[in-house]
């Protein structure tokens, strides 16, 4: 692998004949752009804060060694790799523990970048903090957990089944897992006022008046 200053400006230039430098500062996540040798061809800085260093200082030096202080590629824990030897874009999450203690999560995505021939030349390595989306999903997780362990409790015979439509049973599972009805709307690709509707009819079948109650009826008809 040709690791001279000379290469490393071609790879630079292969970058920015991909994108404008303008259109690279624009990202507001942490960006971080690597040859095929793993050396640091441009970063938009918060990778450099974050390692409180230069940015400039960075460029030329491998990402491996800047951010884990390893002597050869991260294992398990890098998209980039997957990058340069599929072709295809990754996704990866990794958790660790902030200097409090705290956990942490985080989501790498890694794009190919390719050469007039195909070949890929470059990654592009944007990291996004999920943390607070952990977090809601977690919370999510214990009220579903919770609602179950109410319907195995429950004492009493159980009502028959409701007849929903598809469409129904898709608004009381997304509605079950705490989307409002405008993220229903969202997913679904329906307007807020047919969701509305929806959630009425669905309300109307099962014989409820708000949507713990019917939460309920989306764990025991098992759609969460």
């Amino acid at each position: 692998m040709d690791s001279s200053p000379a290469a490393l400006d071609r790879s630079r230039r292969q970058l920015l004949e991909s994108f404008s430098e303008a259109f690279l500062k624009s990202i507001k996540d942490s960006v971080m752009v690597v040859d095929r040798a793993y050396r640091i061809v441009w970063t938009n800085g918060l990778w450099a804060g974050r390692r409180r260093e230069d940015p400039d200082r960075l460029l030329g030096r491998r990402c491996h060694m800047v951010l884990q202080d390893r002597l050869t590629p991260c294992p398990r824990v890098c998209p980039v790799t997957p990058v340069f030897d599929s072709g295809r874009p990754q996704v990866l999450e990794r958790s660790w523990r902030d200097e409090r203690g705290l956990e942490m999560w985080g989501e790498n995505r890694a794009y190919p970048v390719l050469d007039q021939e195909g070949r890929v030349v470059l990654a592009v390595k944007i990291a996004f903090d999920i943390t607070q989306r952990k977090a809601d999903q977690k919370r999510r997780q214990q009220y579903l957990e919770s609602l179950e362990g109410a319907l195995r409790g429950a004492a009493g015979p159980q009502a028959a089944a409701p007849d929903l439509t598809a469409r129904q049973s898709e608004v009381l599972r997304l509605l079950a897992q705490g989307l409002s009805n405008r993220e229903i709307a969202g997913v679904l690709g329906l307007s807020p006022h047919t969701v509305k509707s929806h959630v009425v009819h669905v309300f109307d079948k099962l014989g409820v008046n708000d949507r713990a109650q019917a939460a309920v009826w989306a764990a025991r008809l098992k759609l969460v």
